[in-house]
């Protein structure tokens, strides 16, 4: 007895349903990769928001940003907890640090900046994590928000309504 039809997948089919899964593929990985930036940078602007704020209680409390000890106030060497460290066992991806102005002005203003771990070099405990778009964001003290990708503050509403917005 004899089949007139045949069984099975010919090599045909399997190379259509490649060529399917592919497509797929090139069309879902640079959605999903632009997800994790976006996740990654939202956890820097939690992180700069609450470095800002802890800030914020020290100004209220003793006349100065740049406080860690009582022996310590008002000098220039502020320790800010690392609130991108996570608590889930996973590795960070921004550097946070603060930078304060020289005397005679110290302690009255700051600027937090979140470096990629990627671009900063190497971050302790950190993944090599890059952000080309917004590279380090920046947060001062008077709330105003900005992004630094070419060496160069930028504070204009298009760089920070890409960046901090979104």
């Amino acid at each position: 007895m004899r089949c007139n039809g045949s069984r099975g997948f010919t090599l045909i089919d399997l190379m259509i349903s490649v060529a399917v899964v592919a497509v797929l593929a090139a069309i879902a990985l640079p959605s999903y990769s632009a997800y994790v930036t976006r996740a990654q940078r939202s956890a820097a602007k939690a992180g700069l928001q609450q470095a800002a704020q802890y800030l914020e209680r020290n100004y209220t409390t003793y006349g100065c940003y740049d406080y860690d000890t009582t022996a310590n106030a008002c000098a220039t060497t502020a320790t800010l907890p690392n609130p991108n460290a996570p608590t889930d066992g996973g590795q960070f991806t921004y550097a946070l640090t603060v930078t304060f102005p020289a005397a005679p002005t110290a302690g009255q203003s700051f600027l937090l900046a979140a470096t990629p771990c990627g671009t900063a070099g190497t971050c302790a405990g950190g993944s090599a994590f890059t952000d080309t778009t917004c590279g380090t964001l920046l947060l001062d003290n008077t709330g105003q928000q900005g992004i630094n990708v070419t060496g160069t503050a930028d504070y204009s509403t298009t760089a920070v309504s890409s960046c901090w917005q979104r």
